[in-house]
């Protein structure tokens, strides 16, 4: 195999990161070249990466071997693998340069496959990677609750839903879209169709056990999370307080503020007119800023929240102010965007002594 050095070690690096560093089979440990494609699979996520010039090849790049091709200079690399009786190996050349590694039988990597037929529908890649990004922090990166760890996607009345939850915070986006499905996509397939940057249309095939993304470059394969999802539309109900405030200026003074907590100390918010008043008291630090609101707040409204998940949620917005909506000191904030269907709801922290 003959390519050009830096469209392997990119297509490389764009997919290193699902190959496991320890697994029973060993023969995963490595990138598979096979007619046409890279393919990296853990058993629960796979991804193709279409490489022009691999068409009839077949063999494994071991994981060792990745520093390397980074690493080697501009220009054309030539790969040539062999194997004698139940030895393989690829040598690896580049101008002056020559290494050989030991791999494995390509024969015995297991590709990726869906299985039985199923739906199928359409999106462009833009739509599906901005909701997918505005969602993505609310989903949980660890815990016992399977569900939890999964992005809802979830078609329905017109819409299509992309829906994080852990617990503390829940986010929600939608775009419009003509279908029914539900599908509970793992939050490490998410992101890696974040990281990996696919574009143009993207076909999305799925069925009980698993879904396939395909764009013209890639392909990728994910098991999906068995269950049924919470109902999370019942949580974002019309409530009685109601402001705008500009989101840049209520993240950077929440940015200021977590650098004053001690742990899970709580920043209070106090509402009254058109001002709002972010306070933290710790054993170190006393922190207060004022920050103007857009809507007036006729009574006076008091409230805490972790410092983290604020900021986590106002980054997820991209718009440049945010609508408050309260209800109650015990009761979840739910923000939401100016410009499009995005909402985050935020738990608040009791402010009691």
């Amino acid at each position: 195999m003959k390519i050009d050095k830096n469209e392997l070690s990119q297509k490389i690096n764009k997919i290193k990161q699902i190959v496991p560093k320890r697994t029973s089979m060993p023969v995963l440990q490595g990138i598979l070249v096979s007619d046409g494609y890279l393919i990296a699979n853990n058993t629960e996520l796979a991804i193709k990466a279409k490489v022009e010039g691999t068409e009839g090849e077949s063999f494994i790049i071991p994981a060792k071997a990745f520093d390397l091709i980074n690493n080697l200079p501009d220009g054309e690399v030539e790969i040539v693998p062999d194997h004698k009786g139940e030895a393989f190996s690829i040598t690896i050349k580049a101008d002056k340069i020559k290494n050989k590694y030991k791999t494995m039988d390509p024969d015995e990597f297991p590709m990726p496959n869906v299985g039985e037929a199923g739906g199928e529908f359409t999106i462009k890649a833009e739509s599906l990677l901005t909701s997918m990004r505005r969602v993505s922090y609310a989903i949980s990166d660890s815990g016992s609750n399977k569900i939890m760890n999964a992005l809802c996607l979830r078609a329905a009345d017109g819409t299509l839903n992309f829906v994080g939850l852990d617990g503390h915070v829940l986010a929600w986006d939608k775009v419009d879209f003509d279908g029914a499905f539900e599908l509970l996509i793992p939050k490490g397939t998410v992101e890696r169709l974040l990281a990996i940057g696919i574009s143009g249309e993207v076909s999305i095939r799925h069925n009980k056990n698993g879904a396939i993304f395909t764009t013209d470059e890639y392909e990728i394969h994910t098991r999906i999370v068995d269950g049924k999802y919470f109902q999370y539309s019942k949580m974002f109900k019309t409530v009685p307080i109601h402001t705008v405030i500009a989101r840049s200026e209520i993240l950077d003074a929440m940015i200021r503020a977590k650098m004053c907590t001690e742990g899970r100390s709580p920043v209070k918010f106090t509402m009254k007119g058109n001002e709002l008043n972010i306070a933290v008291m710790a054993m170190t630090a006393d922190y207060f800023e004022a920050i103007d609101l857009q809507e007036e707040i006729t009574e006076e409204f008091t409230i805490g929240f972790d410092a983290r998940l604020m900021i986590e949620t106002l980054k997820a917005f991209d718009c440049d102010n945010v609508a408050l909506n309260l209800e109650s000191a015990k009761m979840p904030m739910i923000i939401e965007a100016e410009d499009c269907d995005f909402r985050a709801l935020v738990l608040p922290i009791n402010m009691a002594n």
